[in-house]
C-alpha cells in the first residue's frame, strides 16, 4: 500500500452532494489544516496492488464464512452463550434462533480489518453486520473520484452492483408488498444511506417508503407507518442493541414483518463474537486472539466495549502501561467488554489505515478506507478514497 496526497478536485462539493454525500464535512465549512472538518477527505488517498487486493478479497470472504458458523454454533450448539456472553434477554434470544433456523435473509455487512502490507497479513477487528454506513462512500463518491481522477486505474468496489443484484433477488419476497426503509431523518448520514438503500430497492422492482425511526407505529398486533398503512417488510438503520432496550422491542419477535438486517445479525455487530471466532477457530490466519473482559494479553492488546461504536472507550495497553485511550459513553461497571491482540495497521507518512470491507450475501464487494493520525480511529477519522 502507498499513500498520496494531490489536490482534491476543484468542485468535489458539488460532486459529492450530486451523489448524495451531503455530509462531507461534518456540518462544518472545510478549512486549512489536518482534517479542517472534513469527513470525505480527497486530498489524500491509498493505491493498492492487485495481489494485495486479493488478499483483501479472499480474507473477507473467509471471515464471513467463519462468521456464520459463529452464529450457528450459537443458535443450535450453545445457546446459553446468547445469555450467557451476549447478555440477550429470553424473547431476543429465542427471536435471533428462529431467524437463524429459518434462514432470514441478510443483505450486507462491513469488516473493519487490519492489514499489515509488509507481510501481507489480514487481521479481522471487528464486523458492522447489523447498521453499516459508509455504504455511500464506497459505492459512489470514491467511484466517481476514480473516474475523474484515475480513468486509466482500477478500484476494489462492486458494492453497487451486488447491492442491486441483493435486492433483485430479494424482491420475488416482498410479493408486491413495499419494503419501509426506517432511519433518523434528522441524522443527514444515516437519512442519506436509507434514502440509497430505496432508490437501489426501487432500481430492483421493490416499492418503498420512507420513514422516521421514530414514527414506526404499533397497533397491538402489527407495524404501522404515518398512513396508517401496514409494515410487512423494514429494513432499519437502528441497532438490535437498541431494540432490545425499547419497549416496543419484544413486538418485533411476534414475527409481524420481516427485518433488514435480520435478528441473527445482532451477534455478529458484538464485538463478543471475536472472543466466539478465537474460541472456536483458534490460530486462525485472518482472526486475533481475544478473550471477554478486561484483561491483559502477552503484548500489546486492546480493550474494546462490546456494543461501543466510534472508537468511544477503547483503550491500547502494553506491558501494564495504557499507551492510548478513548473517553466515551460506554465506560460504565456495567459494560461488556473484549480484550484483543493488537495488529499493525498499515503506517505511511504518519497515517494508520483502517481497510472497511463490504460483504454482500456471501460476496466481498469492496473496500473504503479510514485514515487518522491516532493510534484509535474516531467516528471523525478521515474518509478516503483507493485505487490499484
Amino acid at each position: 500500500m502507498e499513500r498520496f496526497e494531490t489536490p482534491a478536485r476543484p468542485d468535489w462539493r458539488a460532486k459529492l452532494e450530486q451523489v448524495g454525500l451531503t455530509y462531507h464535512s461534518n456540518g462544518l465549512e472545510p478549512a486549512s489544516g489536518i482534517d479542517g472538518g472534513l469527513w470525505w477527505h480527497e486530498a489524500s488517498h491509498w493505491r493498492l496492488t492487485a495481489e494485495e487486493v486479493d488478499l483483501l478479497d479472499d480474507a473477507t470472504v473467509e471471515l464471513h464464512a467463519r462468521c456464520l458458523d459463529a452464529v450457528d454454533f450459537l443458535a443450535n450448539r450453545e445457546p446459553h452463550l446468547l445469555r450467557d456472553l451476549f447478555g440477550l434477554p429470553d424473547w431476543m434470544a429465542d427471536y435471533l434462533r428462529r431467524s437463524w433456523q429459518r434462514g432470514d435473509p441478510s443483505l450486507m455487512g462491513r469488516f473493519d480489518l487490519a492489514f499489515d502490507d509488509r507481510e501481507g497479513i489480514v487481521k479481522m477487528l471487528e464486523y458492522n453486520a447489523d447498521t453499516p454506513t459508509l455504504a455511500i462512500e464506497t459505492a459512489v463518491a470514491q467511484w466517481f473520484w476514480l473516474q475523474d481522477t484515475h480513468p486509466e486505474a482500477d478500484q476494489f468496489n462492486s458494492l453497487h452492483e451486488k447491492l442491486l443484484g441483493a435486492f433483485r433477488e430479494l424482491a420475488p419476497r416482498m410479493d408486491g408488498q413495499p419494503m419501509h426503509f426506517a432511519a433518523f431523518e434528522d441524522s443527514a448520514e444515516e437519512w442519506a444511506h436509507a434514502t440509497y438503500f430505496r432508490d437501489l430497492a426501487e432500481q430492483a422492482g421493490i416499492r418503498t417508503v420512507g420513514i422516521d425511526i421514530h414514527a414506526v407505529g404499533w397497533n397491538g398486533v402489527q407495524f404501522m407507518d404515518e398512513a396508517a398503512q401496514r409494515i410487512r417488510f423494514l429494513h432499519k438503520l437502528y441497532p438490535w442493541e437498541w431494540v432490545e432496550r425499547d419497549a416496543f422491542g419484544p413486538n418485533l419477535a411476534s414475527d409481524s414483518c420481516g427485518v433488514l438486517e435480520p435478528p441473527w445479525k445482532a451477534v455478529l455487530s458484538d464485538k463478543m463474537i471475536m472472543a466466539v471466532l478465537w474460541r472456536l477457530f483458534p490460530d486462525h490466519p485472518n482472526l486475533l486472539e481475544t478473550v471477554s473482559g478486561r484483561v491483559a494479553l502477552a503484548g500489546a492488546h486492546v480493550q474494546k466495549p462490546c456494543l461501543g461504536r466510534e472508537g468511544a472507550n477503547i483503550a491500547i495497553r502494553d506491558g501494564g502501561v495504557t499507551t492510548a485511550s478513548t473517553e466515551g459513553p460506554y465506560g460504565g461497571d456495567e459494560v461488556r467488554f473484549v480484550t484483543q491482540a493488537r495488529a499493525r495497521l498499515p503506517q505511511h507518512d504518519g497515517w494508520n489505515a483502517v481497510i472497511g470491507s463490504w460483504v454482500v450475501g456471501q460476496e466481498a464487494a469492496g473496500i473504503i478506507i479510514r485514515e487518522g493520525q491516532q493510534a484509535i480511529m474516531r467516528d471523525t477519522s478521515r474518509v478516503v478514497p483507493h485505487y490499484f
